[in-house]
């Protein structure tokens, strides 16, 4: 059996209130010790977020995200090896936690809303996830259409500054917390093999892990009660030729892409 030709991105929330795991009286060990168990279970990259992105969540300001991310990222970097992705749309915090050992920034706004944040990562020899994301649902034709459009811009953004895409991965913000209904979120499952053509140099992240929209699928409204139906996400999402997840449950989810990648290397 080959080595695993996929990468599983372990969700690490630094925050009290994240939609599935927040935990107002954690604290920075607290968060080392959950990445290291992530890492156990073979998280090949820890995804490091400080402020919330699901609707309603509390603002906070740039010193309260860097408090929260930053003792967490240089904890972890001291302990382990892999790779640290932050998942902010700050510069400020992006360039603090790549100075600090992280080596990839998860940029919800996909680079478009400020130029600085792609100088940030040029300047850092760093990687950027772009992701795909409306202030409100998108109601002017066909989603796939307008995710290529805004993945475009992001790309000639990155190429004005030198960011190769071999340095750049692409998300489609999965997910009623950026602005897609339901039927949105399936014809996006349905047809990756389009958004693949779009950009062939670019890795796709999958991102749907205990998102509301499979809850309405299965009938689970507790966020962590979804880690079956994410799990079956992954693997559909493999089939389509994804090899990058974001995910909650790294065990469940490393086994179904094992079963997965075995299913496939045996045709």
């Amino acid at each position: 059996m080959s080595t695993c030709n996929f990468h599983i991105w372990g969700i690490l929330n630094c925050t009290p209130d994240s939609f599935s795991d927040g935990d107002p009286a954690a604290t920075t060990e607290n968060f080392i010790a959950r990445g290291l168990e992530l890492i156990a279970d073979g998280a090949d990259v820890l995804d490091v977020g400080g402020a919330s992105s699901r609707a309603g969540a509390a603002n906070v300001t740039v010193d309260e995200e860097l408090a929260r991310v930053l003792p967490t990222i240089e904890g972890l970097r001291r302990r382990c090896a892999v790779r640290i992705s932050i998942d902010t749309f700050r510069p400020e915090v992006a360039d603090a936690a790549l100075s600090a050992g992280a080596t990839i920034v998860n940029d919800i706004n996909g680079l478009r809303d400020s130029n600085s944040m792609a100088e940030v990562v040029a300047n850092h020899g760093a990687s950027v996830v772009a992701m795909h994301r409306r202030p409100e649902v998108f109601c002017g034709g066909d989603i796939l259409d307008d995710i290529i459009e805004l993945w475009g811009q992001s790309l000639s953004i990155a190429k004005e500054v030198g960011i190769g895409a071999e340095r750049i991965m692409l998300d489609p913000g999965l997910g009623e917390g950026f602005h897609k209904p339901l039927e949105q979120n399936l014809r996006i499952l349905k047809n990756f093999h389009k958004l693949r053509r779009a950009f062939p140099a670019c890795e796709i992240l999958f991102a749907a892990s205990r998102k509301s929209f499979l809850g309405t699928i299965s009938n689970e409204h507790c966020p962590r009660e979804r880690d079956c139906i994410s799990a079956a996400a992954a693997y559909g999402a493999y089939g389509a030729g994804l090899r990058n997840f974001r995910v909650h449950n790294v065990a469940l989810t490393k086994n179904i892409l094992m079963l997965a990648r075995a299913i496939d290397e045996s045709r």
